[in-house]
């Protein structure tokens, strides 16, 4: 089976705050050691850049930074990965940022400052979509290379029958 399936989820914590992805990081490696491999940008534009370069299967990003903001990320994961898990964390929230969140695909949205045990339980739901998707990626695909090598079977035997 392929290293996408066994290797442990991708998470990409973006914030234009490196104390805060510091912050997030220790919190997230505490507790889920070995369970999820972290990368961290503190420029929003490099975080696009990295999504267009690397599978990433779960994103916390703040929802206001200097250049590229959240929803801009969002989209960004979504079209090179529509199974990525956003998550977004921010200190200033409209109606309309929260709805357009919602509508974009965003898996979820916390407040700051974070409660860590609730940050961390939406990790881990983010952790358990990501696991089923992969689950069903994979069953998928080894469905249609069976289906593939029937069909390619059949073939060969009507070929030999004629």
């Amino acid at each position: 089976m392929s290293d996408l399936f066994v290797a442990p989820p991708k998470l990409l914590l973006v914030d234009d705050d490196p104390m805060i992805i510091r912050l997030l990081t220790r919190v997230i490696e505490r507790s889920l050691a070995g369970e999820v491999e972290i990368s961290s940008l503190s420029d929003p534009e490099a975080a696009c850049q990295h999504l267009e370069q690397e599978l990433v299967d779960i994103v916390v990003t703040d929802l206001e930074m200097p250049g590229v903001n959240g929803l801009e990320i969002l989209a960004c994961a979504k079209r090179w990965n529509p199974c990525t898990q956003v998550l977004f964390i921010t200190g200033h929230t409209t109606l309309d940022a929260l709805t357009e969140a919602m509508e974009r695909g965003a898996s979820d949205y916390l407040l700051k400052p974070l409660d860590h045990s609730e940050f961390l339980e939406i990790i881990r739901e983010a952790l358990g979509r990501c696991r089923r998707w992969r689950k069903a990626l994979a069953w998928t695909l080894a469905a249609r290379r069976r289906d593939s090598q029937a069909s390619q079977v059949l073939s060969h035997a009507e070929g030999a029958t004629l």
